[in-house]
């Protein structure tokens, strides 16, 4: 027993660092009397709150038994899981081992891997967070796979990782006890989605001998009270007709703003100079959002054009290219 307590001890340091790395890893711990194999285990799912609009967004979570556990608790891995090396689920186990590991084993699920439980984490009537409970789950290791889910404006990913059942917290409590009922949260990684604007311009009348219409956009990007694009597109029509400008990657859920600044010395616009979106993340109905822009010969002959100077960065010097028309850069 003097020597299961001390292991526990030199476990301390290992399963402190775990606690702080964006997944829950749980390495072997000896507790103070052996494992009862035979209890049914549960556990439960949470989320930290981190990212609110994930509460509202249904969560599927599979879980794969990968190993099983003897009463002394050291691990065996399955047959489907046989490459996972358990030998160094002890004190010499790292975080990095254990996520090593995570990954190791979903690579190794296929389409026909059985899981042991399947749920969906999601927020309940009176709830705070949103949670999700597998129960009658036998003791071993699982393998814990949550799959991505999209909001508007956001993707979630969640790391795949290791759960011991039963679970034991001597490190973080000092109580050696075993806990067959374990908690855990799942931690996710948010990433941003983009979007797409199309400007559309219609030139009704033209006159040829003005050799040409050019048209300056201002285009401004807001999103959570701060400016994430900015920028000056144009184009050139040598005839009446509609041209089509595409700006790619505008984060989703940006409020955007295209203001004709420029109609061209002898073109007056019939449409509204200025109009506002909201971006649409791809492959999401409605997207790409579009504004469309009007123009007509006023029968001012006066002439003129303008040229946009696009920068570009190349071996440590910046080269001006002179453009007419946005649709070429």
């Amino acid at each position: 027993m003097k020597m299961l307590k001390r292991c526990k001890k030199g476990c301390a340091w290992v399963l402190a660092l775990l606690i702080l790395l964006p997944l829950l890893v749980v390495p072997q711990a000896y507790g103070a009397n052996g494992i009862e194999v035979g209890r049914v285990c549960t556990i439960t799912f949470k989320l930290d709150g981190q990212y609110p609009e994930l509460d509202n967004l249904p969560i599927p979570v599979k879980l794969y038994q990968v190993a099983s556990v003897a009463t002394d608790g050291s691990y065996t891995a399955l047959d489907a899981f046989k490459g996972l090396d358990f030998s160094k689920a002890n004190s010499e186990a790292t975080a990095q081992m254990w996520s090593e590991m995570a990954q190791q084993a979903s690579k190794m699920v296929t389409a026909d891997t059985p899981a042991a439980a399947q749920i969906q984490i999601q927020k309940a009537e009176g709830q705070e967070h949103a949670t999700g409970r597998a129960e009658g789950l036998s003791t071993g290791m699982y393998l814990v796979i949550a799959e991505s889910v999209q909001s508007e404006q956001y993707v979630y990913d969640f790391i795949p990782y290791l759960v011991a059942l039963p679970n034991n917290y001597y490190a973080t409590t000092g109580d050696d006890t075993w806990v067959y009922d374990v908690d855990t949260e799942l931690k996710p990684e948010q990433q941003e989605q983009f979007g797409s604007l199309i400007i559309d311009k219609t030139l009704t009348s033209y006159n040829a001998t003005l050799a040409g219409a050019e048209f300056v956009f201002q285009v401004e990007a807001i999103k959570d009270g701060k400016k994430v694009y900015s920028n000056v597109h144009t184009l050139s029509f040598d005839g009446t007709g509609t041209k089509s400008l595409q700006i790619d990657r505008l984060p989703a859920g940006a409020q955007v703003t295209v203001t004709e600044v420029y109609s061209g010395a002898s073109y007056q616009v019939t449409t509204s100079p200025k109009q506002t979106v909201t971006i649409i993340a791809d492959g999401q109905d409605g997207s790409p959002v579009r504004v469309s822009f009007e123009n007509e010969y006023d029968d001012h002959p006066n002439g003129g054009n303008s040229i946009l100077n696009h920068f570009k960065y190349n071996n440590g010097a910046w080269d001006v290219e002179q453009l007419k028309d946005s649709t070429s850069e």
